[in-house]
């Protein structure tokens, strides 16, 4: 069975889908002097604003972030915050030498951070960033109160000469907190612009009156077995998808039959998720994982390497009180967990669960694999024939996400063991 995403419009997308259309609203009215042009751009701007807030929380909270949103997300806003700030520069409230300072940072954190892709790194967020998105709403909102309170004839009123006075000091705080937000993030990311400007140049390219050989493109998506090889993990491919969506970014693991007497070890801190068929059970997956991922209707023979995980914890479960606390961090369903947890095949297994915490990551151009029988068996880790090296990758889950959902994981499995012996240094949870 392969599998197809559902549909990426989910409620938290829909929000900012519907927020990039209020910000065209927003500037519509703006643009057109009407009686109440300012009044129904604070409505609008105020209800999109909210929208920022609700969409974030709503993904976070129920395990719906997609890539569609964590494109959109940052786009609407900046749309968002920029347009009001061009307007209101053409309606002579905002300074424009301010704004210009505000957009400028704003071009040069992106292109900072298309360079640093480039480069196969990935720069997480600073908090001061949201500090400085803050900033820049309040001095917004002062200044669309202001003009909305002289609409509405309410200008000779206390709050209306405490904003238009105030309202320049909004800007500053805002501008300081921008200029200083992306200081911070150029000072910490010092290593990527100094690696940038030390590159030398490329090489021109020498031209020749040769004709270049014609190139099969039906044979460039799949991966021939080349002399760089990667460890892999593997896992049915919903829960593969489940965790490259973000949706969860654990593994747990008991050993399969090919595995010897010692059973599962957690051998290597990086890896490929491969997606298996062989098997799955997709009826002892959670009934919320068809939200999330719908079963195609073909049979596809090849394997596609899209994913690799980053080992951040490795523990030992040995008590089914442990594993029940995982409950909401997972989508495999209880039966398949207490077979996996009660499974004790061979002399000496005990009963428990292995714990990986997964730091995933997302590569631009998926690998393509042919069947392999190196690749069959009850066995966890195989060899292929990739690895992520000429990758371009992103983060799943962002990082200060990914920071709590890991802290509430230890926080659920704090009496537990320390993790069996292999190549990871033995955690135990804190």
């Amino acid at each position: 069975m392969t599998l197809r995403r559902a549909p990426t419009l989910n409620l938290p997308n829909q929000l900012t889908v519907a927020r990039l259309g209020m910000c065209g609203l927003m500037i519509i009215s703006l643009s057109f002097d009407w009686p109440y042009a300012a009044t129904t751009a604070l409505f609008i701007f105020a209800l999109a604003s909210f929208t920022d807030w609700l969409d974030g929380s709503i993904a976070r909270g129920r395990n719906l972030v997609t890539d569609l949103g964590k494109l959109l997300d940052p786009l609407a806003d900046k749309i968002l915050i920029i347009g009001a700030l061009i307007a209101l520069v053409a309606r002579g409230v905002a300074p424009m030498w301010m704004v210009v300072i505000i957009m400028s940072r704003e071009f040069l954190i992106s292109g900072l951070r298309q360079i640093a892709a480039h480069k196969q790194k990935i720069l997480a967020a600073e908090r001061v960033g949201k500090h400085k998105t803050i900033s820049q709403i309040v001095a917004i909102l002062v200044s669309l109160t202001t003009l909305s309170l002289g609409e509405l004839g309410w200008q000779d009123t206390a709050l209306a000469h405490f904003l238009g006075a105030s309202q320049i000091w909004f800007y500053w705080i805002a501008l300081i907190i921008t200029v200083l937000s992306g200081a911070i993030y150029f000072w910490k990311n010092a290593a990527v612009v100094n690696e940038t400007l030390s590159d030398p140049p490329e090489s021109s390219v020498v031209k020749s009156d040769s004709k270049p050989e014609a190139v099969d493109e039906a044979t460039l998506p799949v991966d021939e077995p080349a002399t760089l090889s990667a460890p892999a993990f593997k896992e049915w491919e919903a829960i593969v998808e489940a965790l490259g969506q973000g949706a969860q970014i654990i593994l747990l693991r008991k050993g399969g039959i090919a595995e010897g007497r010692a059973g599962f070890q957690a051998k290597h801190p990086k890896f490929w998720l491969f997606p298996t068929r062989y098997h799955q059970q997709w009826e002892k997956t959670k009934p919320e994982l068809r939200r999330l991922i719908a079963p195609a209707t073909d049979a596809g023979k090849d394997f596609t390497l899209q994913y690799f995980a980053e080992v951040t914890d490795a523990i030992y479960l040995s008590s089914w009180d442990q594993v029940a606390r995982l409950e909401d961090a997972h989508y495999w369903g209880e039966e398949i967990l207490r077979e996996r947890f009660g499974y004790q095949d061979r002399p000496g297994m005990e009963a428990g669960l292995h714990l990986l915490i997964v730091r995933v990551s997302k590569i631009n151009l998926p690998h393509r694999l042919q069947p392999s029988p190196d690749y069959e068996g009850c066995k966890s880790w195989i060899d292929v024939p990739v690895d992520w090296s000429k990758d371009i990758a992103a983060h799943v889950v962002r990082t200060e996400e990914f920071t709590t959902r890991r802290s509430r994981i230890l926080a659920a499995v704090a009496t537990v063991a320390v993790s069996s012996s292999g190549s990871l240094p033995k955690v135990a949870a804190v």
